[in-house]
């Protein structure tokens, strides 16, 4: 049976990072076509048969254990190729649905294959049902399951998770190698070294795999042992603390301590003295 639900939101609802706006299920879903695209962002989980999605001048196909994202006001259609073409689908609004989405690499309309599908429906099923309820806290309850289902994104997408994880495994000798040696004077030249790649390659797959540049991760490795020096010697000074975590300079230190954690090296220390 088909299934569709629209929330009832109140003003408190709609100030909530990410809300529900309609959830639903279709069993034999309909040729859609919308020029001036959809008000909501929109997840359509595909259960049985194959349709295609035309958006963004591209064409994908859509079938069983694939999801089709819809950024709100993109021109879009889609149809079935093979029926029954069922799916669920979720339409949800608010301030951290774009954020959250490009922090999983998505930035456009576009169909997804997922790792693990019967998860992904277990969540729909749970977000339509709270959806269709008479609870009146139903609305923080979808988010709550909206903003999971959001952070399980990244961990979920095929290409993007198996690319990323043989792009993190060529890194673990420069991994270790940094977490043994991050108090030493290190160069790209030197951690290029240890993967067997120019500085260059080295740059591009700490930027796929951790969005970040190699002495970006060397800085943060380098708070992380100052942290630790912090508290478990706390007779030491700033200045020696960072000498011995690998900044040449205590200012730098500072400045990127107080960037990295939102408080200066005094006032962490002092926060963390018993």
């Amino acid at each position: 049976m088909d299934i569709i639900h629209f929330c009832h939101l109140s003003e408190s609802d709609r100030r909530l990072p990410v809300y529900l706006t309609s959830a639903g299920q279709w069993n034999h879903q309909e040729p859609v076509h919308r020029p001036d695209g959809f008000a909501s962002y929109q997840w359509l989980m595909i259960l049985s048969g194959e349709g295609a999605l035309y958006t963004d001048d591209s064409v994908y196909s859509a079938k069983a254990g694939q999801a089709i994202c819809l950024f709100p006001d993109v021109p879009h259609r889609y149809h079935a190729l093979q029926e029954p073409w069922k799916l669920m689908f979720i339409s949800l609004e608010g301030s951290l649905c774009g954020p959250l989405l490009a922090q999983a690499g998505i930035t456009k309309s576009g169909v997804y294959t997922m790792l693990d599908p019967d998860k992904m429906q277990a969540v729909f099923s749970s977000i339509i049902e709270s959806a269709g309820s008479n609870d009146s806290h139903a609305g923080v309850e979808c988010s709550k399951l909206l903003y999971a289902l959001l952070l399980d994104i990244p961990m979920q997408i095929q290409a993007k998770q198996h690319t990323r994880h043989q792009h993190f495994e060529r890194l673990q000798p420069v991994i270790r190698y940094i977490k043994e040696y991050c108090q030493h004077p290190l160069t790209l030249d030197l951690l290029a070294e240890q993967a067997g790649v120019t500085p260059q390659y080295l740059c591009l797959l700490f930027k796929k795999a951790f969005n970040l540049r190699p002495m970006e991760y060397v800085n943060r490795e380098r708070i992380q042992l100052s942290k630790e020096l912090m508290v478990l010697e706390p007779q030491l000074k700033i200045q020696e603390i960072a000498g011995m975590a690998g900044f040449e300079h205590t200012s730098y230190f500072c400045t990127v301590f107080k960037r990295l954690e939102g408080v200066s090296p005094e006032t962490f220390k002092k926060s963390h003295s018993y």
